[in-house]
């Protein structure tokens, strides 16, 4: 599309440049309905529609989970200096069961928090988040639910800081250490010797 600039400067009057751009556009809403709605211009709508690329949500492509997550999970572990993580065969039917309401970007973000809590080098399927583990009926958790992913996100979280020494773990919770102990038993949660 070749389009024509018209440039104002003080004190030089007025210069026209020819310019050559390319205009890509995104939107989540049908644009065919929003003209009927009159919430869009029909012919700003005919200017930009030249190829019209439709990619549909990542629920309605649940094979591409697997090279998706693969990929966040390297691209994390090397822009952060991990070491190579990889996951259980177990990991993937559970993100691939999910319906990702964020999509792509929802993904992402669970891979690296996955990458980042997990202790050894391997991801397991105790490390994919509750919310994303509870089948579909029973996601709209309780309160207790809710507080125990978010407790066992916190110990994890100290427990790595501390490289799994429960007694640090425990001051840095501002917990005693025996507490810690009781909450690791009733969350099932150990750490796992690669």
């Amino acid at each position: 599309m070749l389009l024509q600039y018209s440039l104002h400067e003080p004190r030089r009057g007025r210069e026209d440049i020819k310019v050559q751009i390319r205009v890509i556009c995104a939107t989540n809403r049908p644009l065919d309905r929003q003209i009927a709605l009159g919430r869009f211009r029909q012919d700003l709508y005919y200017r930009i529609n030249v190829v019209n690329v439709d990619l549909p949500a990542l629920r309605a492509r649940a094979e591409d989970i697997p090279e998706l997550a693969a990929y966040f999970l390297a691209d994390h572990c090397a822009r952060n200096n991990f070491r190579p993580k990889s996951m259980d065969d177990d990991v993937l039917p559970i993100l691939e069961g999910y319906a990702w309401p964020g999509n792509v970007r929802e993904l992402r973000n669970t891979v690296e928090r996955m990458a980042i809590l997990t202790p050894g080098d391997r991801i397991t399927a105790a490390s994919v988040p509750l919310e994303i583990r509870m089948p579909a009926k029973t996601r709209a958790s309780s309160l207790q639910e809710t507080r125990e992913s978010a407790e066992r996100d916190r110990i994890v979280q100290a427990l790595e800081q501390s490289n799994w020494n429960v007694s640090s773990a425990a001051r840095a919770l501002g917990i005693e250490r025996t507490h810690l102990h009781k909450r690791l038993k009733a969350l099932g949660l150990s750490r796992e010797v690669n």
